[in-house]
């Protein structure tokens, strides 16, 4: 998948600009401030159907402004052309999509259909923080590729809400009725337990080219792997039917401590993604840099997913990636840019995009000033 053309309007301080793209690597060079990120989070909606970075709607239309707008122009791997927009109305607080004129009925039908990674120095919690970040890596990944786990995945968070309602009641009247908690119980693990089995089967593809990758971009050959901590028993090449079984095990053997503190306690919202480095958890010993090339390893490894899975290359979009990067770490990563798919970058400065790179109409750079796009001259 490669976006040809964006046009943004009324979006955070882009009043109305028009970008059009190569179809290898994409440079927007500018200043802090200047609106380089805004144009990866404008893609971002077209891929999610909301921003990357978790702002609201009402953020990113710009002050006193009715809505906002994006349209873009793509072009799928086996050259098929598609038209997209998304509009934000403010005084309805509403959301319209459209793919070739046709509205689609929910905003989240669009999730997958022009499919993005991303890196930015907001995925740092990935590797270093707690697991609601790795968690949010996966479903972003697992819902960009299959419509079975975004349906899964808003209906266990609709019906755990539910279970934790009925738990909270519980703990303030002393006591629990099976009657009521029951069938919240036996839909949590129904779609609970797919939920798991694809995370821990899409953990399973990834383990391969996160450690080809984080080889290559290291120049190390220390070991690396990925580990899916879940329900404890949990074992490599269990389906559904036998996770639901564990699942409910586990339910049954943490059901007082669940009344006693009026919320689940068990399931894939309590997982986690384990890095090992050297054989040993990443997250307590890693170095900044050990931390940063694992995460760049994660997203190599999120891209080839993407497109063995949907096939369809994925647009990489990364924010402001080569800033913290060593020189000769970042001349690795733009030589793996070129052998990979269509891929938008931020960079404040051009010199840290030193390199063999020939910027012509495929590979361009672009300077970003003011909410305005130009062809970057030296």
């Amino acid at each position: 998948m490669r976006i040809t053309s964006l046009r943004l309007r009324t979006f955070r301080n882009h009043d109305d600009t028009r970008i059009e793209f190569g179809g290898g690597i994409n440079a927007l060079i500018g200043r802090n401030g200047q609106g380089k990120t805004n144009i990866l989070e404008a893609v971002s909606y077209l891929s999610l159907g909301k921003s990357f970075f978790a702002a609201l709607d009402t953020q990113v239309v710009q002050h006193n402004a009715p809505f906002f707008d994006v349209h873009a122009s793509f072009v799928s791997d086996n050259g098929r052309a598609i038209e997209a927009s998304i509009t934000f109305a403010v005084q309805e607080g509403e959301k319209a999509v459209r793919i070739n004129g046709s509205p689609l009925e929910k905003v989240s039908a669009i999730v997958g259909e022009f499919p993005a990674v991303l890196l930015s120095p907001d995925h740092g919690g990935i590797v270093a923080s707690g697991p609601a970040e790795r968690r949010k890596f996966l479903d972003i990944m697992l819902c960009q590729t299959s419509a079975r786990y975004l349906n899964d995945l808003q209906e266990y968070r609709r019906i755990l809400r539910q279970r934790n309602r009925v738990l909270l009641d519980a703990r303030h009247q002393g006591g629990v009725d099976a009657g009521v908690l029951d069938p919240w119980t036996e839909a949590l693990v129904d779609h609970g337990s797919r939920i798991i089995q694809k995370r821990m089967e899409c953990t399973g593809f990834l383990q391969e080219p996160f450690m080809t990758a984080y080889t290559r971009l290291a120049g190390t050959t220390e070991p690396v792997g990925l580990v899916y901590a879940g329900l404890h028993g949990l074992a490599a090449g269990m389906d559904a039917k036998a996770i639901g079984a564990l699942y409910h095990e586990r339910l049954h053997v943490h059901r007082h401590d669940e009344q006693r503190r009026g919320t689940t306690l068990v399931g894939p919202h309590r997982d986690d993604l384990e890095f090992l480095l050297r054989g040993m958890n990443a997250q307590d010993f890693a170095s900044q840099g050990e931390h940063k090339t694992l995460l760049i390893a994660l997203k190599w490894a999120e891209v080839l997913y993407v497109r063995t899975v949907r096939d369809e290359t994925p647009m990489l979009l990364l924010d402001d990636v080569f800033a913290e990067l060593d020189s000769e770490r970042a001349a690795r990563v733009l030589g793996q840019l070129e052998e990979n798919g269509q891929a938008i970058l931020t960079a404040t400065d051009a010199g840290l995009l030193a390199g063999e790179i020939a910027w012509d109409t495929h590979h361009r750079r672009l300077r970003i000033e003011r909410g305005t796009c130009a062809p970057y001259t030296p």
